[in-house]
């Protein structure tokens, strides 16, 4: 088993767990998983551990994975954590990105509007976590995408537990003017609202999950 098929088994299930086809609660089967790639439980395993640091994944002893359901105050310290960073990466930014280098984010923003008019919450929930890492990597900083990378997986599993309808690419198009003008203080104010905002659209009581069939999925 190459670790090129191993690292591809960790993105198709990743990106399942954050686009909410596979819910949180849901058992990770290795037999099930297993044969869902066609492969031996050995890449499986490796790829629920990793998943596991990353937080996405909760092993429980004597009964297996499960996708993790952080509970209320997990996912506020999630966003606590998220304001902290981003909030000074956008003021980094403020200071070094230059106007041709934000061509691409403004290409996402426009995508995100686009799904967004089309009630299409989910795919614009997806945009919208291309926009916060793009934003990472503008500000050149390994930490701030490694860090990033994980909250905001984490993110898309709190929305999957506890809802929002809501989309807010408003914020994004204003941010992008306030780190144009290089104002620190404006850009650092429109990010963390925007933060405050998700968290406070959450609806933050359990929800039942179903357990989906492994096989649609990744095929």
């Amino acid at each position: 088993m190459s670790k090129r098929k191993e690292m591809e088994i960790y993105k198709a299930i990743k990106l399942a767990i954050t686009q909410h086809k596979l819910l949180p609660n849901t058992q990770l089967v290795e037999d099930s998983l297993a044969e869902a790639f066609q492969v031996s439980r050995t890449p499986i395993r490796n790829v629920l551990r990793r998943l596991a640091i990353e937080k996405l994944v909760t092993d429980i002893p004597y009964r297996g994975a499960f996708v993790s359901c952080p509970s209320a105050q997990e996912a506020r310290e999630v966003f606590e954590m998220r304001r902290v960073i981003e909030s000074s990466m956008v003021k980094k930014l403020c200071t070094i990105v230059k106007p041709e280098q934000l061509g691409p984010l403004e290409t996402l923003v426009l995508e995100e509007h686009k799904a967004s008019h089309e009630g299409d919450i989910v795919g614009a929930l997806d945009v919208t976590v291309d926009i916060h890492l793009k934003l990472a990597e503008l500000a050149d900083n390994y930490y701030y995408f490694h860090f990033l990378e994980e909250l905001i997986s984490l993110t898309s599993v709190i929305i999957a537990i506890y809802g929002t309808n809501k989309s807010f690419c408003q914020d994004h198009q204003e941010l992008i003017k306030a780190i144009i003008r290089k104002d620190e203080q404006e850009a650092v104010q429109i990010m963390t609202d925007h933060l405050w905002q998700i968290e406070r659209s959450l609806n933050f009581s359990e929800k039942s999950v179903t357990t989906l069939n492994f096989k649609e999925i990744f095929q």
